[in-house]
């Protein structure tokens, strides 16, 4: 019961520090927040958080913004997979509504800071894509399959088209944060991203 006690602890603490760090990198940037800050703003000792995050500040990026994009496709799962079960819905348009909702997203200030300006510059494009698909690409391919199954897609290869199709969404995710016009750099990433999806109906 201790031990059971103890390790609750240690995750209500590791919790902590990641929310203090979500908040504070989403409102100031990474370059921004000194660890110290964080270590405040959590209520533990520097030694608590190289105790969970043993690489410092950069590790602590990497859990943030994997909690974000976890957090995200589990709301994903919970508010948009569950209509395919709903009379005749397309997979398809499914997958169009988990798009356009992915691309609304990336209007969100906070949003923008941590996952399509901090985290592929510290963590690095590759890492930052790996964290993505570890969280969403499943979504993609059981989307895919589905309307393979329902005759609404064509057949091609589910894993290729599906890494292509989170290739060109996470593209799109970096062209609207990094763009001087967000709103519109989102309005043509999401028709472009319709087109692609279009592409793929019998």
């Amino acid at each position: 019961m201790e031990e059971e006690t103890r390790g609750d602890r240690a995750e209500a603490t590791r919790r902590d520090l990641i929310d203090s760090a979500h908040r504070l990198f989403g409102s100031r940037g990474y370059a921004n927040v000194s660890l110290n800050e964080v270590v405040e703003a959590s209520g533990v000792t520097k030694g608590a958080l190289y105790h969970h995050f043993p690489g410092g500040k950069k590790d602590l990026m990497e859990a943030v913004y994997a909690q974000v994009e976890a957090d995200f496709s589990q709301m994903l799962t919970d508010e948009i997979l569950p209509t395919l079960g709903e009379g005749d819905i397309d997979p398809l348009d499914v997958m169009d509504q988990a798009i356009g909702v992915t691309l609304d997203a990336s209007l969100d200030p906070e949003l923008q800071q941590i996952v399509l300006i901090d985290a592929p510059s510290v963590l690095g494009w590759k890492r930052w894509r790996e964290i993505a698909d570890e969280h969403s690409l499943g979504l993609v391919k059981g989307l895919l399959l589905a309307g393979s199954q329902s005759g609404s897609m064509r057949p091609l290869p589910t894993d290729t088209l599906a890494n292509l199709l989170m290739a060109a969404l996470s593209q799109s995710m970096l062209m609207v944060g990094q763009a001087e016009d967000k709103a519109a750099a989102k309005e043509e990433a999401t028709e472009t991203m319709k087109a692609l999806i279009d592409g793929l109906r019998t």
